[in-house]
């Protein structure tokens, strides 16, 4: 990248700092990225989280700006905004920041308008396949939402999608040209491929012989987690009891969670962890991952399972079927289906040396396709772009 006489102020605006997806690429873009080149600064709009710490412990700065009000309480609703858009305006110019990277639908549309009034290039980052998500059609706000969506995409200056999957998608949703768009695969930085597999026979009294199953993910609809629980009744009910469910994440599910798994009278297999900081170590002491969404992007936790070597068994849906050579790298199952899901591990349980290859076939695969300081390249010459440009012009 061009030596330029001080750093690219790069601001990242994201709605929350939880564990989720979006927000660990946020953490592994500004690693790619580095600080020899930019100074980075992260703008939050709503819930705090565990994310920040680690933003903060690479020395970059963290805004926590105004909350949203409700829309439901529309007059409280517009206030909020205008003190958020104020307070937000006042942080880019304070700090001179020249190209604004934002990641999700609120802050996705929070960015480019607030970006236009600033006049700094701003880069929505589309990180999943949601607008795909048919449960609320009959609901008009969601349909406003995708309106919305179009003209947002259609004014940023670019747009950067986490696989050519999602770029196509959006593409065809939202009537983009092909140079609009710019494809920044998802990847992680897996700094330390000495991460010691976690002790799950002191936590969890598994025996070596137990077969280890992980999911990792926001207790969401999305993420249908209640699919895996259905299997492992299944799985029991078929006589594999020697068996160890973690998943870990927390979210508006969960309540319904652990009463399924109280009525299917598994508690004795599935733990509900909630938020874990040893993710990868679990994972390490795991034998397979699965990955049940209704629809995803490009999910981090998946990659993660790829890095540590983890078979993988993911719903046939888009975001993870272009990802998953069914039977190569892992294996696939259709959506929902429960009893598909339970056929798979059952294949698996019992074959040790399909396990073994899959699970060099997927660590292969992260190699080839997923270190991010590889992938960050794109958006790196984005922004050379756009402040080469603005220099230009001033």
């Amino acid at each position: 990248m061009k030596e330029y006489d001080k750093k690219v102020n790069l601001l990242h605006l994201v709605e929350t700092l939880g564990m989720g997806g979006a927000e660990m690429m946020l953490l592994h873009y500004t690693r790619a990225l580095g600080t020899e080149f930019y100074q980075h600064y992260v703008y939050c709009f709503g819930r705090d989280g565990p994310i920040r710490k680690k933003i903060e412990n690479l020395h970059v700065p963290v805004r926590m700006g105004p909350r949203r009000a409700s829309i439901k309480r529309p007059i409280n609703f517009g206030v909020s905004h205008l003190a958020l858009v104020k307070d937000l305006l006042r942080f880019i110019r304070k700090h001179r920041i020249q190209i604004i990277q934002s990641h999700l639908g609120h802050a996705n549309q929070l960015g480019v308008a607030v970006g236009k009034l600033a006049q700094v290039p701003t880069f929505p980052t589309v990180h999943n396949t949601k607008f795909l998500d048919r449960r609320s059609n009959f609901d008009p706000r969601v349909h406003l939402i995708k309106a919305v969506d179009a003209v947002v995409y259609r004014i940023a200056d670019q747009v950067v999608a986490v696989s050519q999957e999602v770029k196509e998608i959006i593409q065809e949703m939202y009537g983009l040209s092909d140079y609009k768009i710019v494809v920044v695969k998802n990847g992680i930085i897996f700094g330390n491929s000495f991460i010691e597999p976690a002790d799950l026979k002191r936590e969890f009294h598994a025996r070596p012989d137990t077969l280890k199953l992980i999911a990792v993910g926001r207790l969401t609809y999305q993420k249908a987690l209640e699919v895996l629980v259905r299997a492992v009744a299944e799985l029991v009910k078929r006589g594999l009891e020697d068996l160890l469910v973690l998943i870990v994440g927390d979210g508006e599910e969960r309540l319904r969670l652990e009463d399924l798994i109280l009525n299917l009278g598994v508690g004795r297999y599935v733990r509900l962890l909630g938020i874990r900081h040893d993710v990868m170590g679990l994972m390490k002491a795991s034998d397979l991952f699965v990955l049940p969404s209704r629809y995803e992007g490009l999910s981090i936790a998946m990659i993660e399972a790829m890095a540590c070597g983890l078979p993988i068994i993911a719903s046939d849906v888009p975001g993870l079927r272009h990802y998953i050579e069914n039977e190569q790298n892992g294996f696939l199952f259709p959506v929902e289906g429960h009893k598909a899901l339970a056929e798979r591990i059952l294949q698996l349980a019992d074959d040790k040396k399909l396990r073994d290859r899959l699970s060099h076939e997927v660590r292969e695969t992260f190699e080839r396709n997923y270190d991010m300081r590889k992938n960050i390249a794109p958006l790196s010459l984005l922004i050379q772009k756009f402040v080469s440009e603005t220099q230009i012009f001033k």
